[in-house]
């Protein structure tokens, strides 16, 4: 018998996925180092961005951000926030 899988229900959350269009054709053609400076400038932006907003940062997997809001902190306008958590102006 296994343990049981750890899971918390949240009912009113919004998952962004920021993915970085045309990334893996434009990185194949850089160096390895404006690769990295590159990401670490737009992921810095987002961390800003979300952290400013309330939005929980899930993850980064390549070129690929994802956050949500309205976790762990349930709250009524997640859609939104989340939407203007990812906007760079």
């Amino acid at each position: 018998m296994g343990t049981a899988p750890l899971a918390d229900l949240f009912p009113s959350v919004t998952v962004v996925f920021a993915d970085l269009v045309g990334f893996t054709a434009w990185s194949s053609a850089r160096e390895p180092h404006r690769v990295f400076t590159l990401l670490e400038t737009i992921y810095g932006a987002f961390d800003k961005l979300a952290y400013h907003h309330g939005v929980f940062k899930v993850e980064t997997v390549g070129d690929c951000y994802v956050a949500a809001a309205g976790l762990p902190e349930p709250r009524d306008d997640h859609a939104v926030v989340a939407c203007r958590s990812l906007v760079i102006a």
